[in-house]
């Protein structure tokens, strides 16, 4: 069974690199940030969305991430469900790490960081 879990959970990463569709939203200098509109889920008050960094230089061997992000809209919160690291920009090169269990604990969104301007543009997809 938990073979079976894992494998859905590694097809489901898979394929949602094949489809993203990589918007721009932000860089700070050091990183370049980009969402996946299509990967945008709303449900309530929350909101899933993937993510991917492009970083101007090597953070231990990695170049871009990607994590699937879950938001709280209502009180300014999120959490990481998956993420993956790659040693090349764009998801490409060899994978270096990757995490596929969610965080259980919320955590505050920061004042003034790209995730803000993430959490802003995805929440207001909400009807």
């Amino acid at each position: 069974m938990m073979y079976r879990t894992f494998f859905a959970a590694w097809m489901l990463i898979a394929a949602s690199t094949v489809h993203a569709e990589w918007k721009l939203y932000g860089d700070n200098g050091k990183a370049e940030f980009y969402y996946d509109e299509k990967s945008v889920i709303v449900s309530g008050g929350q909101v899933r969305v993937w993510e991917m960094l492009n970083y101007g230089f090597p953070l231990n061997g990695v170049l871009s991430n990607r994590s699937h992000k879950e938001y709280d809209c209502n009180s300014e919160k999120f959490r990481n469900l998956s993420g993956e690291f790659y040693s090349e920009n764009m998801l490409k090169g060899n994978r270096v790490s990757n995490n596929v269990d969610p965080e259980d604990t919320w955590r505050p969104v920061i004042e003034g960081t790209q995730n803000q301007a993430l959490m802003r543009l995805v929440c207001g997809m909400r009807s």
